[in-house]
């Protein structure tokens, strides 16, 4: 399977709220293999999330070590981050996040332009086509997100997020502002995709259905994350 895409050891983060020190991850070490989709469960303010944002370089880790792809985080800059996340990184928000000026077609080149400059206009429209289509939205590249649906626009928020066929997808409740059937569909899509790409897939959700299609479920728990864990009620 080769190395491991995400692996953190002893990894710590501790924030300041006011003047009182809080200690948001306690001693994290876990791994994300290639083409692995990780689901991590837990409830509200139990550290998710602050994981995710250290995993996409946005918060440093206190202490420990955290690594992605061929990167280890604790020595990049802010420039050197910004170009991690553009080379390994795909983000799914729970709020779509399009840009509502562009189409379908250009919310997802666009990603693709800044990810990998140089690249000609004809195979970086070709690439956001191919990906659009592989969420079955071939029919959809010229609409703006507002003639979309819900359920379409997270589909291009997934085609946005692999096109650049990134190491590691982050997926924060994905699903949230989806109907049940239409949230399925799409981390169907997301699931099939990531394993085909050899993208491994961090994925924090509260949906026990979805959790279960992961390869492997994690609880956090007031900073901690351990395993084997069930889905809570």
């Amino acid at each position: 399977m080769g190395s491991p895409v995400v692996e953190t050891a002893a990894m710590n983060l501790h924030l300041t709220s006011g003047k009182t020190p809080l200690h948001i991850l306690k001693d994290v070490s876990f791994h994300i293999d290639p083409g692995e989709v990780v689901a991590v469960v837990g409830p509200s303010g139990s550290g998710k999330t602050s994981l995710l944002m250290v995993l996409g370089g946005l918060e440093r880790a206190s202490s420990g070590s955290v690594s992605v792809g061929n990167a280890t985080l604790a020595g990049l800059g802010e420039d050197a981050l910004a170009i991690f996340r553009r080379q390994n990184l795909g983000i799914l928000f729970q709020n779509f996040h399009l840009i509502p000026s562009m189409t379908a077609l250009e919310n997802v080149a666009l990603a693709l332009e800044i990810a990998e400059e140089g690249s000609s206009y004809k195979t970086i429209q070709a690439a956001a086509a191919k990906a659009l289509a592989a969420v079955g939205l071939s029919d959809r590249l010229d609409h703006l997100p507002s003639a979309l649906s819900g359920g379409e626009q997270q589909r291009v928020g997934l085609a946005r997020a692999i096109v650049t066929r990134p190491k590691l997808l982050l997926a924060d409740e994905p699903t949230g502002n989806l109907d049940q059937e239409t949230g399925a569909l799409v981390i169907d899509m997301m699931f099939a995709l990531a394993r085909d790409n050899g993208t491994a897939v961090f994925l924090i959700t509260h949906d026990r259905t979805l959790a279960a299609k992961a390869d492997r479920i994690l609880t956090m728990n007031h900073g901690r994350l351990s395993a084997p864990a069930t889905v809570p009620a």
